[in-house]
């Protein structure tokens, strides 16, 4: 019976993943600091788990306000985690979530081999926390998630940001940059599928189509009825994934499931 404890399970993602698989796994929420290792292995000693999905973590925003938080949460709680699952007789499979930020930007997709360099402290991290899971534990899948945006994301993402500076009349200021925006939906259903195909690994989450901010407020401001102010700037630069790893595990996309829609 497939057992899965998942960590920030308030979180954005972790939330969405939990209410739309409940009914088909056994999910149960790790509610204590995910830094109190003691409490985790209380935890792991108590339920028998066959999965760990670690959503736990500070975004790019706390990470500025906070380093040493950030280091500690998103670094060396991964860290005493995986040494402590390597002590275990039966070794849980460890679902990373990571980010495109340990990317550089590209004209290409960028796929898991492309040019590793991250120039935010959250993207070094979590390029860190990347390195050493594959140093040190075999059972793992790593997600590179890119621009996820969904129902009930929080302050200080780009879509809510933009949604309440819309509904204010404030101009937005932006650059020509093109990204790759992925519902969490999609996100979701990444994990279930590496949960029942049992794939290790890193692999890219996107919809591997990329669009302008400009292209993504306009179609947000039609959906409100209300015209956006929008200021941009000259600066322009790519992240796209690359999606072919993970179809060629299997993974199928819906028809227009890769289309943005709030």
């Amino acid at each position: 019976m497939i057992t899965i404890a998942i960590s920030g399970y308030k979180s954005f993602i972790g939330n969405h993943f939990y209410r739309n698989y409940k009914k088909k796994f056994k999910i149960i929420h790790y509610k204590k600091n995910i830094n109190n290792i003691s409490e985790l292995k209380k935890f792991i000693k108590k339920n028998k788990i066959t999965h760990f999905i670690n959503f736990a973590g500070l975004s790019r925003l706390k990470c500025l306000k906070n380093k040493s938080e950030c280091f500690k949460t998103n670094y060396n709680s991964i860290k005493l985690i995986i040494n402590y699952f390597n002590k275990l007789k039966n070794k849980p499979m460890f679902i990373f979530i990571s980010t495109c930020h340990v990317y550089s930007n590209s004209n290409k997709k960028l796929n898991e081999n492309s040019k590793i360099a991250p120039n935010s402290l959250y993207g070094k991290i979590k390029l860190k926390s990347e390195n050493y899971i594959k140093k040190n534990y075999e059972n793992y899948s790593i997600l590179r998630l890119f621009n996820v945006y969904g129902p009930n994301q929080p302050m200080s993402f780009f879509i809510p940001d933009i949604i309440e500076k819309i509904k204010n009349k404030e101009t937005i200021t932006i650059d020509k940059s093109i990204r790759d925006f992925v519902h969490v939906k999609i996100v979701s259903r990444v994990i279930n599928f590496i949960i029942n195909k049992k794939t290790l690994g890193i692999m890219n989450v996107g919809t591997g189509r990329g669009q302008s901010l400009a292209s993504i407020i306009k179609v947000i401001g039609r959906k409100l009825k209300i015209k956006p102010f929008i200021k941009t700037l000259k600066k322009k630069n790519k992240v796209i994934a690359d999606l072919k790893l993970l179809e060629s595990k299997g993974f199928k996309f819906k028809k227009n499931e890769k289309n943005f829609n709030i």
